[in-house]
């Protein structure tokens, strides 16, 4: 999953937030290099990872695609579940989109101390794109597969991968309503379990 649904997954916890941006700026295991409860989020936001790419209905999405796309397919499944997110986002949270971006983003912000400065210049681009809002065009999806198959170092088809949305899009939906409520739960779960401080 992208940005959008690990921010709703952390349940409006402002650390969690912090530690779920963090996530993909810290490698290697945590020993107390920062706060608890942004550890914390750093390690719900692998959790969530784990979770996403060994559930069976994950696997089945990413198997749907032709095969040169099949080594991206967790790439190109993260964008277009966060996309399905978005264009339902009133069944998820009673928010409007705009404003729970904006909510996340803000109370995020409070901790840029805490942030190194790659997460901080991302956030501070999220918020000036408006990218989390954008999630609800589809032509989004288009423009982040190509943007990142430029960003992958070795010759991918990502820049072409819109095409397995479009052809997908009806059986990917209805993984996407099928696994959503179960990552809830775990993420839930998880939180009530690990999640002590503050």
């Amino acid at each position: 999953m992208n940005y959008l649904a690990h921010f709703k997954l952390a349940e409006n916890h402002p650390k969690l937030l912090v530690g779920n941006l963090l996530a993909d700026h810290v490698k290697g295991r945590l020993v107390g290099q920062l706060e608890p409860g942004i550890e914390s989020g750093i390690r719900l936001h692998r959790a969530i990872d784990a979770f996403t790419d060994s559930h069976p209905l994950v696997q089945s999405s990413r198997a749907r695609f032709h095969y040169k796309y099949r080594r991206y397919g967790g790439i190109i499944t993260d964008i277009v579940f966060d996309h399905f997110l978005a264009i339902n986002w009133k069944h998820y949270d009673s928010r409007p989109l705009d404003v729970f971006c904006r909510d996340t983003t803000n109370e995020i912000m409070r901790y840029k101390g805490c942030l190194s400065d790659p997460a901080r210049d991302q956030i501070e681009r999220m918020i000036e794109n408006r990218s989390m809002e954008h999630y609800v065009d589809p032509r989004f999806i288009r423009r982040s597969l190509v943007y990142l198959s430029k960003k992958l170092k070795r010759k991918n088809p990502l820049d072409s991968g819109y095409s397995q949305f479009k052809t997908f899009e009806l059986a990917l939906k209805r993984d996407f309503f099928l696994f959503f409520p179960k990552l809830q739960n775990f993420a839930h779960s998880w939180i009530q379990e690990h999640y002590h401080l503050n």
